[in-house]
């Protein structure tokens, strides 16, 4: 009797270290979670002044609110009910700007006296990241050289199956005489990157959709689910420097294979696809479609070998294409990485997509350019 009086009277010491030490613990891992905050915050301060060779993102809600991912760049990209993302409005930068439809403009190309419009669609490339201005953009540099209109709509990472999307779904109603899909390095390189054939042509679905299952884990009306996200949630940093450790690749968190990249065909297959169905939009809605293949620094065969496969499944479609990765006019110099181009190397491809313009007689319709038009 007096051992078990004894126990019970030393249980409350117990359960008062237990508490104590408990919360020293939670400080401590609280602590070096507020340090680690501070730390990614001042990197990614310091990322944020870089733009070249691009412009580091941020994910955010259609409205602005942050989604919480790991990027926290200047260029907001805001989700999109169709496309998965685009660009959000109303951004000011030192380096770009996006107006209230969230399209790339310049302000110099406000001033121009025309009725012909241009969309264009694409990802980095087209849009322009990496460089100095708005005014340095093939879109702007190609309304300048053809005395049209051109609508950037191009947001970076898109694949042709958002631009498909975002076209059908809100760029149409811009009524265009022109659509220009300015791509193809998207399309190609997804697929090293991907398990499942369904996610060619898409980019940012896969991380918007870890974010969503981190946010259900605290949801789930099972306690050990909500317990198990929980660390993830109050510790974020150290949750994702564990699971990037020895510790995750023992937990099976991290897997240790390397992903089995989808078939290059398949690729260039499901790009093809979307770019005809792009074409076959403009018979519908009455513009003429334009597919803009672009080049890559290194000329890499199996990035030639996927522009040459999709050329040879288009063309019978009665898609017209320029291949700038064919071009030897483009130099080692104009690009600023693998595939985004400085303002000479911009200036170049409008060149070059104007006389194809000029050539085809695609604005026939609206109009406006002569063979002296491109300047």
């Amino acid at each position: 009797m007096a051992d078990s009086r004894r126990h019970l009277s030393v249980l409350p010491y117990f359960i008062v270290l237990f508490v104590i030490f408990s919360g020293l613990g939670f400080s401590l891992v609280g602590f070096l979670e507020l340090a680690l905050e501070r730390e990614h915050a001042k990197q990614w301060g310091e990322l944020s002044k870089q733009f070249k060779p691009f412009y580091w993102w941020h994910f955010v809600t259609h409205d602005g609110r942050d989604l919480g991912y790991e990027h926290k760049g200047p260029l907001k990209l805001a989700l999109h009910p169709f496309a998965i993302y685009s660009n959000l409005p109303n951004q000011h930068s030192d380096h770009f700007s996006t107006d209230a439809h969230g399209f790339r403009v310049s302000e110099a190309d406000r001033s121009l006296d025309t009725h012909a419009r241009v969309v264009l669609v694409g990802g980095s490339t087209a849009f322009g990241t990496g460089l100095e201005n708005d005014r340095e953009t093939v879109a702007s540099q190609l309304a300048q050289s053809l005395n049209v209109e051109v609508i950037n709509a191009a947001v970076i990472g898109h694949g042709s199956g958002q631009e498909l999307t975002y076209l059908l779904t809100e760029l149409v109603d811009l009524h265009p005489d022109v659509v220009i899909a300015l791509d193809g390095w998207n399309d190609f390189y997804k697929r090293l990157e991907v398990s499942d054939p369904r996610l060619l042509g898409m980019n940012g679905f896969d991380q918007i959709e870890e974010q969503l299952v981190a946010s259900v884990q605290l949801s789930d009306s099972s306690l050990l689910t909500r317990l198990y996200g929980l660390p993830r949630t109050l510790f974020p940093r150290i949750t994702a420097r564990v699971r990037h450790s020895r510790i995750g690749f023992w937990m099976g968190w991290v897997s240790r294979g390397e992903l089995r990249p989808q078939s290059l065909d398949l690729a260039a297959t499901r790009y093809a696809e979307n770019l005809i169905k792009m074409h076959k939009l403009g018979r519908a809605f009455d513009f003429q479609f334009l597919a803009v293949l672009q080049p890559d620094v290194n000329r890499g065969a199996e990035y030639q070998q996927f522009r040459a496969r999709t050329e040879s499944l288009v063309t019978p479609e009665g898609v017209r294409v320029l291949n700038l990765g064919d071009c030897p006019e483009f130099l080692p110099a104009m690009f600023l990485d693998t595939m985004h181009l400085d303002g000479s190397g911009h200036n170049l491809m409008a060149t070059l997509i104007a006389r194809k313009i000029q050539s085809e007689h695609l604005l026939a319709s609206a109009g406006t350019i002569g063979p002296e038009a491109v300047r």
